[in-house]
């Protein structure tokens, strides 16, 4: 379920049949199914996050054998914070970190010396949500957190991106030769990149293809979008035409008693001053405020919704 506190434009479901060898697109009967034809699970994007959690629990998913969820990287935020003592475990942090924010897992990163790895004093956080703390709070010590950037994906059996060996059904590719074998049986003298046809390794870090990716997974990461958004260019749709005239939206009473040649926008002050002037809302919000420091459960921004909307209905 996407939780309170998801700040998406976009909220993806994926659907896909009950059955691993079941493939959604097959079933498809609409005129689009070549496009689908095939897929083992389709993406549907909603506009609000209510409409997709109800549709988890849509009975049409289970009368035509299917399942629906919401991919982590949607309902989750990674963070990394530095400078955290080594010598305290995995399991010590979870219990101990606290921050605006619930907390799902702790991991220690760690680097590998000769034949053993090595603690760093760098972990990353994952949080319920989108939006990360700014801070985490440790033995009364305050630690920054910075967004988590993974590392670029390769496979190492066909040499492409975003996905692992272990996962592909593609056939083995050199990372020297680009000739179909691995690398340790590879004979040949030349030198030949798989994905740019360079001079130079596959893997290595100066490939014009790889950079490229590794620009687009930056910013996919750094802004929550979809590869495919990134790859789209505005030359691709042409602008919308200007609009030929200006129509005026009347949005307060205010503005209505206004001569017809002024034009007077509404302001911060004036929405404040409805607020002020609403004593429905008013007596709500002091009967949510009082129902609350009353109450010994945990204050959710869900919790604290569902108690205003009540006090507001019952006004």
């Amino acid at each position: 379920m996407y939780p309170d506190n998801c700040t998406n434009g976009e909220f993806p479901v994926y659907v896909e049949g009950l059955k691993q060898d079941d493939k959604i697109g097959n079933n498809n009967p609409l005129l689009l199914s070549k496009i689908f034809k095939q897929a083992n699970k389709i993406m549907l994007v909603f506009k609000q996050a209510s409409a997709a959690n109800d549709f988890l629990k849509h009975s049409c998913l289970e009368e035509n054998s299917m399942k629906a969820y919401i991919p982590a990287s949607s309902v989750e935020a990674i963070g990394v914070v530095r400078y955290i003592p080594k010598e305290t475990s995995n399991k010590d942090l979870f219990h101990k970190i606290t921050a605006d924010a619930e907390i799902i897992t702790v991991r220690r990163f760690m680097k590998k010396e000769q034949d053993e790895l090595v603690p760093l004093t760098t972990i990353s956080a994952t949080f319920v949500g989108t939006v990360l703390p700014q801070y985490i709070y440790l033995d009364n010590w305050r630690s920054k957190v910075f967004k988590y950037v993974p590392p670029l994906m390769q496979c190492y059996k066909c040499l492409k991106f975003n996905h692992s060996a272990k996962i592909c059904r593609s056939e083995q590719v050199c990372s020297k030769c680009n000739g179909k074998h691995k690398y340790k049986e590879c004979t040949s003298e030349i030198v030949k990149c798989s994905n740019c046809q360079g001079d130079h390794f596959a893997i290595s870090k100066l490939c014009p293809i790889k950079i490229e990716k590794q620009e687009i997974h930056k910013n996919k990461k750094k802004n929550n979008k979809t590869y495919a958004s990134l790859l789209v260019k505005n030359n691709d749709f042409p602008s919308l035409p200007q609009r030929s005239q200006n129509v005026p939206i009347v949005q307060s009473n205010k503005i209505k008693n206004k001569p017809s040649g002024q034009s007077l926008p509404i302001t911060v002050n004036d929405s404040i001053e409805n607020i002020v002037n609403n004593s429905k809302l008013i007596d709500a919000v002091v009967k949510t405020l009082i129902a609350l420091g009353n109450s010994n459960q945990i204050k959710t921004s869900a919790h604290i919704k569902e108690e205003l909307l009540k006090n507001l209905s019952s006004s």
